[in-house]
């Protein structure tokens, strides 16, 4: 929903991480989040100019307003989120570059707001196969909830008198603490872990046994792709509690 402060959000994490970059999809083209080829005067040739998954290998990419993007610049980042590469032809150059690059977007309904009773697939403005791509999707909504909205109200009224508390983590702590758990922990999947992702898995791909001419062409509740989704997720929950290896309560 508008006014959730997704851009706030956006531009927080960014800072947090210790590669991140925040882009917005009014500004942003599929050159400027990839790579491109431009004439280079003073060589007298063409030069490779990294976008912003590119310069933010191993970090991660805010991406504001992606609703507002071109199709075809977003159709540039399909590469990208899927084999963690970016490759470039264009005139004499032929290159692959790194591109392992997490990316956080946020988008608004079509129609203004959120309507929960509809699938959200319909009210995003968004290819599905760029949609699938994602690891996970978070509903923000603006809801009137009494004591959430004086919370709110007296935060932004303290802002604004300059007595506000402070962040409850120091920024500097949680960056700090985010790169020590990404550069001294890899944790290895245990076996029990691994059983029990693999069950959730056939389980939910095979809710209907009998294949017939319907149930055929039903979509399929979720793919090979959600696994390393699911994967890189409990991976994550290891690294945050510093653990050396990924268990079932990952």
């Amino acid at each position: 929903d508008p006014g959730v402060a997704k851009s706030v959000m956006l531009k927080f994490i960014s800072t947090i991480a210790p590669k991140g970059r925040y882009v917005s999809g009014r500004s942003a083209s599929g050159a400027g989040l990839t790579a491109t080829v431009v004439k280079d005067e003073f060589l007298r040739g063409w030069a490779l100019e990294a976008g912003a998954m590119v310069l933010s290998n191993k970090g991660l990419v805010c991406i504001d307003e992606l609703e507002k993007m071109d199709e075809n610049d977003r159709s540039t980042m399909h590469e990208a989120m899927e084999q963690q590469t970016v490759t470039i032809s264009k005139a004499n150059v032929q290159a692959t570059l790194n591109a392992k690059t997490a990316v956080l977007a946020a988008a608004n309904p079509k129609f203004g707001r959120f309507n929960p009773d509809d699938m959200v697939a319909k009210q995003v403005n968004l290819a599905p196969s760029l949609i699938n791509r994602f690891d996970a999707l978070f509903i923000l909504r603006d809801l009137p909830d009494k004591e959430r909205d004086e919370r709110i109200a007296s935060h932004v009224l303290s802002e604004h008198r300059q007595d506000f508390k402070l962040d409850i983590v120091d920024r500097d702590l949680l960056r700090k603490y985010i790169a020590y758990a990404n550069q001294k922990y890899s944790p290895v999947l245990s076996q029990e872990a691994s059983d029990k992702i693999k069950k959730f898995y056939v389980s939910l791909r095979n809710q209907s046994t009998s294949l017939t001419m319907e149930t055929a062409n039903k979509p399929i509740p979720i793919s090979a792709r959600q696994l390393e989704a699911i994967l890189r997720f409990a991976e994550a929950n290891a690294k945050a509690r510093l653990s050396k290896t990924v268990d079932v309560e990952d």
